[in-house]
């Protein structure tokens, strides 16, 4: 052992423990009843309830925000690797009338709050009909998202050798057919953090959804969770049963596909 390196263990523990301390909590509330959580609250639960769960799903009617956030977040992580990778190799290969106002825009387009384009978004939803549809949340994750993800992955292409590009061309290979037969595959890595990353985003995100999606049956997990805590303030396993709902999804999913998100992001700096 190193000893120069126990304070970085020891800083990499406490760290991990701080992080870990909120969500074993919450594990903990999520499976005891209001009594075992006021007697308690650190100590695991003796015996497990699995009541807050069900709550949680049928009462809180999670059952239904599940599916809109699953077909939401699918749908958006999708569009957002096809759109994001065709628009980054344009601006990374093409030369075309535009090509430097585009790529100035997008920055003006990742400098821009969120809230401040918020009440825009909403009067061409409204003036469209989309309020209170799917589409509309889809639409505004994909425009306001775009700007980041198109940078990533055109600095992505940049790194690649161009002989590869030339090489297809050569052959007779149209801009398409060197775009999806060549380039794409090789920027899997970087597709994988943009499924990844834009799902985490969507999944997630509260205000749009609290904006635009107004009816019950179209709302998703956030804002389900925002008005059961308003409901069941009283209740600190439902709660928590709730709020692990929301977060097991994503949790999962990062945990399956570390790997090819961390390979991504490094090939991407390194490459």
């Amino acid at each position: 052992m190193r000893w120069g390196l126990v304070p970085v263990y020891i800083v990499l523990f406490v760290t991990s423990v701080l992080m870990a301390a909120p969500l074993v909590l919450t594990v903990f509330s999520s499976l005891k009843s209001p009594d075992q959580f006021l007697r308690a609250p650190w100590i695991p639960p003796s015996p497990p309830v699995f009541d807050n769960f069900v709550s949680a799903w049928y009462k809180g009617r999670f059952n239904v925000y599940f599916k809109n956030s699953v077909i939401i977040s699918t749908i958006d992580a999708s569009l957002m690797a096809l759109i994001a990778t065709m628009a980054a190799y344009a601006l990374a290969f093409l030369r075309f009338p535009g090509n430097r106002a585009l790529l100035v825009i997008l920055i003006l387009g990742l400098m821009a709050p969120v809230t401040a384009l918020i009440l825009p978004l909403y009067t061409v939803m409204n003036s469209f009909g989309l309020v209170n549809t799917r589409l509309a949340v889809i639409a505004a994750d994909l425009a306001l998202a775009l700007p980041f993800f198109i940078f990533i992955v055109r600095a992505y292409f940049l790194n690649l050798p161009a002989e590869l590009r030339d090489a297809a061309k050569v052959d007779g290979a149209n801009e398409f057919q060197v775009f999806w037969n060549v380039m794409f595959p090789l920027a899997k890595p970087i597709v994988v953090v943009v499924v990844l990353l834009e799902f985490l985003w969507s999944w997630n995100d509260l205000l749009l959804r609290l904006v635009f999606l107004t009816k019950d049956p179209l709302r998703t997990l956030t804002v389900g969770l925002l008005f059961f805590q308003g409901l069941h303030t009283h209740d600190p396993g439902g709660s928590a049963a709730a709020a692990l709902i929301l977060a097991g999804p994503v949790i999962i999913l990062f945990l399956l596909f570390q790997r090819q998100f961390i390979q991504g992001l490094t090939q991407g700096a390194f490459k």
